[in-house]
C-alpha cells in the first residue's frame, strides 16, 4: 500500500475517471479514494493539504500531493518514465495543448447542461446536442487523418476524451454512432488488455458520471 500513490476524488466518475483510467493504461499502482460524505471532505481531508489549491481530484504520492487534472496527468507520466505520453516532441505537444483546449469547450457545454437547471433540461438538451455534437464531428475528422488525437502515437488526451465518447454513447448514442471514426477510437482504447480488465472489475465506476443530487444526467 505504501508505494501507490493515491487518488482522491468523489464516488462518482467525473473528471477523476479518465485519470483513473489513464493510471490503469500505464499500469502505476494506485489506491482510490473514493469520498461518498461531503463532511469526510469539506473541513476535515481537505484541511489536511498545505496548499492554497487544495481541491478534488488530487493525486497524493508520499510527502508530495498534486492538485489539477492535467497536472495530474503530466506527474502520473513522468512518475512511470513515460513523458511521450504527454507528447513526444514539440509538435505533438502543441497538438495536445489544442485538443485539451477543445475537450475543454465541449466539456463546458454538456456540464454546463447537466450541472443547469433540471426545470429548463430538457426544453435544452437538444442545443447542447447540436454543440457538443460540432465538437465530436471535429474529433471524428481528426481521427480519420491519424489513428489518434494527436498523431500516430497515443497520449493523455486521447483517455480524456474517451470518457465523454463513453459517457455520450449512454446519454444520446446517436451522436457518437453516426461518426464511425469516434466509435472505432472509443473500441480500441476499451480493446487495450489493462483497460478491457479494468472495464471488466467490479470496482469500475459505471455510473454515475455526474454527481446525483446535482446533476440533471448522471
Amino acid at each position: 500500500m505504501d508505494n501507490k500513490v493515491v487518488l482522491g476524488y468523489w464516488a462518482i466518475r467525473g473528471l477523476a475517471q479518465p485519470i483513473r483510467s489513464f493510471l490503469e493504461y500505464i499500469e502505476l499502482p494506485y489506491e482510490d479514494k473514493r469520498y461518498t460524505d461531503p463532511q469526510e471532505w469539506f473541513g476535515k481531508d481537505d484541511q489536511t493539504f498545505n496548499s492554497p489549491f487544495t481541491n478534488l481530484p488530487y493525486l497524493k504520492d508520499g510527502d508530495h500531493t498534486v492538485f489539477e487534472s492535467d497536472a495530474i496527468y503530466y506527474y502520473v507520466a513522468h512518475k512511470a518514465n513515460k513523458p511521450e505520453l504527454l507528447g513526444k516532441d514539440a509538435k505533438q505537444q502543441t497538438m495536445v495543448a489544442t485538443i485539451r483546449g477543445v475537450i475543454a469547450d465541449l466539456k463546458s457545454s454538456f456540464l454546463g447542461w447537466a450541472y443547469g437547471s433540471k426545470e429548463t433540461a430538457e426544453a435544452k438538451k437538444e442545443a447542447m446536442l447540436q454543440e457538443t455534437g460540432e465538437f465530436f464531428r471535429a474529433f471524428n475528422t481528426t481521427l480519420e487523418r491519424s489513428t489518434w488525437l494527436t498523431g500516430d502515437t497515443i497520449t493523455y488526451v486521447d483517455f480524456v476524451l474517451w470518457e465523454y465518447v463513453d459517457e455520450f454513447l449512454v446519454l444520446a448514442p446517436e451522436v457518437i454512432t453516426s461518426k464511425p471514426k469516434l466509435v472505432e477510437f472509443h473500441n480500441r482504447i476499451s480493446e487495450f488488455p489493462q483497460i478491457k480488465k479494468y472495464l471488466e472489475n467490479p470496482n469500475y465506476i459505471k455510473r454515475p458520471f455526474n454527481s446525483p443530487p446535482y446533476a440533471v444526467f448522471f
